[in-house]
């Protein structure tokens, strides 16, 4: 008996290989842009603090030079914030484009599966109509040979 053969296998093959790869990719983007959110957090908790300790400090009895310091670092940690927003939104960008490009896998190797699949069933009907054919030849000699004698 014949046995399938579907001829686009290694295509097929290279597909999941392909998915499996991407999905690794996408689970490694989507980690370096959950950091990258954790570290923003970090940020925003450092300011609050700053700016909590910058009104403790204004009703309080202390330098001028003090709150302009305060003021300052305060400035430098927003500008650290702002940084690290593009950093959180380029691995955003990165984590969207790895999943467009991991959803089109898979519905190339959905594709792919489902020929598979409907080739393998037409497979499987031709088999059966030869099995048949033989199956009448045999009662059809049966018939002459016992119809001879």
């Amino acid at each position: 008996m014949a046995r399938f053969k579907f001829q686009l296998q290694s295509f097929l093959n290279l597909k999941r290989q392909m998915e499996k790869n991407v999905k690794n990719e996408l689970g490694i983007a989507v980690q370096q842009y959950q950091y990258q959110l954790k570290v923003l957090s970090g940020i925003r908790q450092e300011i609050d603090s700053q700016q909590e300790e910058f009104r403790k400090e204004g009703m309080s009895v202390t330098t001028p030079l003090k709150l302009k310091q305060r003021l300052e670092y305060i400035k430098v940690v927003q500008k650290k914030e702002r940084v690290q927003i593009d950093r959180v939104n380029e691995e955003k960008e990165n984590v969207d484009k790895i999943r467009k490009r991991l959803i089109e896998i898979m519905k190339e190797k959905k594709i792919l599966e489902k020929l598979k699949e409907r080739q393998l069933v037409e497979f499987r009907k031709e088999q059966e109509k030869k099995q048949q054919l033989i199956v009448d030849e045999i009662v059809s000699f049966n018939e002459t040979v016992n119809t001879t004698n």
